[in-house]
């Protein structure tokens, strides 16, 4: 994270001051080390569905902290969010409490800001009736639905923080050039006489790979990768689960069906796919890990 967040820094103007993690699952754990072990760098974390899986080197600097979690999440379950939660009640000074959490079955979601924290360090905290997804709606039991009220909240979570690094300097003015640009002359040699080879079109193959699973369920990710020489605009992926299997949640991509034959097609940021690029989805299934999804293939409009 030093590495990454030192190469876009020297890369790009960045605010310093309005540096921000956010993740998921495990993406959720790797936001609360960088809390814990980075507080002066990240401004503020929100962490979905998270847990101590990642440690916490430190872990008593005030940050500011937005927690995500499900009621009844059976992957991670919801006293995991609740501790990292109370991390930073302690380290930002708020005042303990045990904030309202919706009833199951109610398919709605509350959210808590604490009070008593320090000026700057806010603590919130949203339970929602729901499993393991980044992506719940209120009303209904569909995970990873575009409709989640978790994205415009995160966003005005982030975006009360403002900078307090002024510029250091006006930016330079621009001027006018001292002379004119040379003009352009004609190619000093003939095009060629005939075209270029034609590339080959681009080749959607896909794999799969299981990465983690406990008592009456798995999480699994596919591999998607463009093996031809020309991109790839949009994918569609075909698989099959056997027995009892069936998704709960999925991410970067949008499925049909969720037990059985399924289809899964690219989101609209993972459509693309340039000359030997890849992208993956990964899903969550209730069932038996001991068939991994077969029949799987891969197709390009």
């Amino acid at each position: 994270m030093d590495d990454l967040t030192g190469l876009i820094e020297s890369g790009l103007c960045v605010d310093t001051t309005q540096v921000f993690a956010l993740g998921w699952s495990y993406g959720g754990a790797m936001s609360y080390e960088v809390a814990c072990a980075r507080p002066a760098v990240f401004r503020a974390v929100t962490v979905l569905s998270g847990a101590n899986l990642s440690g916490c080197g430190g872990g008593t600097q005030p940050v500011a902290y937005f927690g995500i979690h499900g009621i009844h999440d059976s992957v991670l379950n919801i006293s995991n969010g609740r501790s990292l939660r109370d991390t930073f009640v302690r380290n930002n000074g708020c005042t303990p409490q045990s904030p309202r959490e919706p009833a199951q079955g109610s398919l709605t979601h509350i959210t808590t800001a604490y009070t008593g924290c320090r000026p700057g360090y806010p603590v919130q905290w949203a339970a929602f009736d729901g499993d393991h997804t980044p992506s719940p709606v209120d009303g209904s039991g569909s995970p990873n639905d575009a409709r989640t009220w978790t994205s415009g909240e995160i966003w005005r979570f982030f975006s009360q923080f403002e900078s307090t690094t002024p510029p250091s300097s006006p930016p330079p003015s621009s001027s006018a050039p001292s002379s004119p640009p040379p003009s352009s002359s004609a190619p000093s040699s003939a095009p060629p006489s005939s075209p270029p080879a034609s590339a080959q079109p681009g080749t959607c193959t896909v794999s799969y790979r299981p990465v983690n699973d406990w008592p009456g369920g798995f999480q699994g990710e596919v591999v998607v990768a463009n093996n031809g020489s020309t991109t790839l605009n949009g994918w569609t992926v075909r698989l099959t689960l056997t027995g009892n299997q069936a998704i709960s949640s999925i991410w970067n991509g949008v499925n049909t069906g969720t037990s059985g034959n399924v289809t899964v097609r690219n989101a609209a940021y993972n459509a693309v796919l340039g000359a030997n690029a890849t992208t993956t989805f990964g899903f969550v299934a209730t069932g038996s890990t001991a068939a991994p999804p077969g029949n799987l293939t891969c197709a390009s409009p």
